[in-house]
């Protein structure tokens, strides 16, 4: 593989710029001077208002604010630099194939962090040292929920020098449809965000913690192998000042003047399955975080966890016995349920990083889309034709209760919000319809979907959840019996055993789930590319958009 750099989207800053883009309220010369250009364009009574205030003799000289009207505040406001360092082009072939031009467009993750870093309205809610909680004084019933109060946290902390600040870095990227109805142009975007935030905060896009680093390219989709092998460059071209900063350290300048050393570390990598597989180099329809394999993914036991160590080994010993010949590689590979295409993963080198653990829960692809999906579909397969509908429209209204008037049969491409909908209904509409070892089923498989949810996990709702997946792993093999199944060898319903430990290790749910990051699809590629006449390459068109 041979890689070209292009140039980056920006002019470099002459050494007294760069000594003051270190003032956390850069161009401004104070917080005062800051907040008073902040109420000035947010709540000020008007342009004419403002320009007479400014006018008064004293009132500019006394303040010490860097503009003295409403223009110059403008002129102010556009020399901001951007929140997240200067967009750079890097192209990328290969030399099997050297007339394909593979092209990506990405900012350097850390300036992104330190952006978020310096952010006036984040950085006082930041939170720089793990914590343990408690629900008494005993110390025996732990809490879960925000990533500072995991198990991850502090098993990182004491790895790094006394003094040092973990940054948990958390990475999303999954592909998104631009166009409506026909055509077929997407876009690949990269986000980033860190566990430093509160979560509450990490999931409204108005709050701007999660930051767009890259557009990966979406060209010859259709070869399983070359999209791996383009992924996994493309991501350490992006990713890689990571591993130097997580060895090294960076310091960086909050917004309260405060200069840490911080180590940003890869924490969590938010994803469907598909993306999970390709992320992790696992075969797909194996399991990402663990080594079961796809004949045995029904089983009620998770197998021995993945490694980046044992991945790497599998790949390398590929490698001695390829001899030139990428078929050999591959087969040996994929007898291990190893991805066959990758020769060098992005996660390599990456420090303090297991990138199978770092695969986090999915409420919307795993729970709803995926394993709730399966259940209707099980229970319309089992029940007469149009029998569940018909349940379905006699269903009394209830509050905060949506009515499906044509049932479930109606629906096509169905969303995350009205699977959720759905399994709020479907129990009832199934009473007296299949007998009792059904109901116990489907009843703990809600409860697990539920539980899973909540924002705050202690020992004794993670007890809940364990015994909800017990539950069902008991009373399943009643759709193998009426055969809607004939296993459960699904990756999805196996992912169930792995939520329990990932809770302790990342915190709750709702610290890294994928509705949050999709929800920015629309922000930086859907909006741009409506907002544009539809050009042949969309990237070029969008990328500015998210600048």
């Amino acid at each position: 593989m041979s890689s070209e750099a292009g140039s980056e989207e920006g002019s470099i800053p002459s050494s007294d710029e760069e000594e003051g883009r270190r003032h956390p309220f850069y161009p401004f010369k104070s917080v005062m001077d800051w907040q008073i250009a902040q109420w000035a364009m947010k709540d000020g009574p008007g342009q004419n208002a403002i320009n007479r205030l400014l006018s008064i003799p004293g009132v500019v000289e006394n303040l010490g604010l860097s503009f003295h009207n409403v223009r110059t505040l403008h002129q102010k406001i556009d020399s901001m630099p951007e929140k997240a360092g200067v967009w750079k082009t890097k192209q990328l072939t290969f030399d099997d194939r050297p007339e394909d031009i593979f092209t990506i467009r990405y900012r350097d993750p850390i300036e992104a962090i330190k952006s978020l870093w310096r952010d006036t309205d984040l950085s006082p809610t930041m939170k720089f040292a793990p914590e343990r909680i408690y629900s008494d004084a005993t110390r025996n019933n732990r809490i879960y929920s925000e990533m500072w109060t995991t198990q991850w946290w502090h098993v990182i902390q004491a790895n790094l020098p006394p003094g040092a600040t973990v940054v948990p870095v958390i990475i999303a990227s999954d592909k998104t449809q631009l166009t409506q109805f026909s055509g077929s142009k997407q876009a690949y975007p990269v986000y980033l965000t860190i566990g430093n935030i509160p979560k509450i905060l990490r999931r409204k896009p108005s709050k701007g913690a999660c930051i767009l680093i890259a557009y990966l390219s979406m060209r010859d989709q259709e070869h399983r192998s070359r999209v791996q092998r383009v992924f996994h460059e493309s991501m350490r071209a992006v990713l890689e000042p990571l591993i130097s900063a997580g060895k090294n350290g960076v310091e960086m300048i909050s917004s309260d003047g405060a200069v840490r050393l911080v180590f940003p570390i890869l924490s969590c990598y938010v994803a469907d399955y598909p993306e999970q597989c390709l992320v992790t180099c696992s075969k797909y329809g194996t399991c990402p975080k663990c080594k079961t394999p796809a004949k045995n993914l029904g089983d009620k036991i998770a197998a021995e966890d993945r490694t980046p160590q044992w991945t790497e080994s599998i790949i390398l010993e590929a490698k001695e016995q390829m001899d030139g010949n990428s078929r050999k590689f591959h087969d040996y590979c994929m007898q291990y349920d190893v991805a066959g295409s990758i020769f060098r993963p992005f996660w390599q080198d990456f420090p303090l990083c297991n990138i199978h653990q770092s695969m986090t829960p999915d409420i919307l692809h795993q729970l709803y889309q995926g394993v709730f999906k399966h259940i209707v579909s099980w229970v319309q397969c089992i029940l007469p034709d149009g029998l569940l509908d018909q349940r379905i429209r006699k269903l009394p209204h209830g509050f905060g209760l949506r009515r499906f008037k044509n049932g479930f049969s109606a629906l096509s491409q169905i969303s995350g919000p009205e699977r959720k909908q759905m399994a709020k209904i479907l129990l009832g509409c199934l009473v007296g319809l299949i007998p009792k070892q059904g109901i116990m089923a489907i009843t703990a498989i809600l409860d697990f979907i539920q539980i899973a949810q909540y924002t705050t996990h202690d020992n004794t709702t993670l007890g809940y959840l364990q015994d909800a997946l017990d539950r069902f792993h008991q009373h399943r093999d009643y759709f193998i019996k009426v055969k809607a199944r004939d296993d459960f060898n699904i990756p999805k319903f196996h992912s169930l055993l792995h939520y329990l430990n990932s809770i302790k290790l990342y915190g709750t749910t709702d610290n890294y789930n994928t509705e949050m990051f999709e929800r920015l699809h629309i922000d930086f590629a859907k909006d741009g590319w409506r907002a544009t006449n539809h050009p042949g390459n969309a990237i070029n068109a969008i990328y500015t958009w998210g600048i």
